[in-house]
């Protein structure tokens, strides 16, 4: 495996960390502001939330077509 190949595959589980932890700690942001009744906060965090699910998904749907596109490849 090339330095290339290798720092690529760092970064990718990089991000994916970083979204799961967005993702968990937007949600639990999100019961607490529910919990809390703070309803404001609670669109706040429902927005984030969906982002980072979006997120998660569309770094999802990439990875597979670049695994795709590899496997084809040789």
């Amino acid at each position: 495996m090339s330095a290339t190949k290798f720092f690529g595959v760092l970064l990718a589980m990089l991000a994916g960390a970083v979204l799961l932890v967005w993702v968990c700690v937007t949600a639990a942001a999100l019961v607490f502001a529910l919990a809390e009744g703070d309803w404001p906060a609670a669109g706040t965090y429902a927005l984030l939330l969906v982002v980072g699910v979006a997120a998660c998904v569309l770094v999802g749907w990439v990875s597979r077509r670049m695994a795709r596109a590899r496997v084809q490849r040789h």
